[in-house]
């Protein structure tokens, strides 16, 4: 059956698989970089909204020639909440809160990309060159 020393081996080796988590959330911490939300209208930008720092939920409207978009952020994510276009593909999408995550508005030329200040932050897959 099992020894003592069994069980102190296994316990030792349990909480040295747990280490290199508490490292990877000690770094992360440490880094302080901010994600933003950067909204775009017609390829140009409309507002940037720093996610990192933001509390509580707020809204806002943005009217174009094209037609609205109702837009919520709710702490550290964003996300379309209501829009006049045809098919409300913007607002079946969700909430984004990661580098490199895009809502897009096609019909109304609205683009919401979360950045981060720190460019190895992104979630690309294939860098852009």
């Amino acid at each position: 059956m099992f020894k003592k020393w069994d069980f102190i081996i296994i316990a030792g080796l349990l909480i040295l698989s747990f280490l290199p988590e508490l490292f990877f959330i000690s770094s992360n911490a440490e880094k302080g970089h901010d994600n933003y939300a950067e909204i775009t209208v017609d390829g140009k930008i409309y507002q940037t909204i720093n996610l990192s720092t933001h509390k509580g939920i707020d809204s806002m409207d943005i009217k174009t020639e094209s037609g609205y978009n109702i837009i919520e952020i709710n702490d550290h994510s964003i996300r379309i909440i209501d829009a006049d276009c045809p098919d409300r593909i913007c607002v079946n999408d969700g909430a984004i809160n990661s580098p490199g995550q895009l809502l897009v508005c096609l019909p109304h030329k609205l683009m919401i990309e979360i950045k981060n200040d720190d460019p190895s932050e992104t979630t690309d897959i294939i860098p852009a060159h």
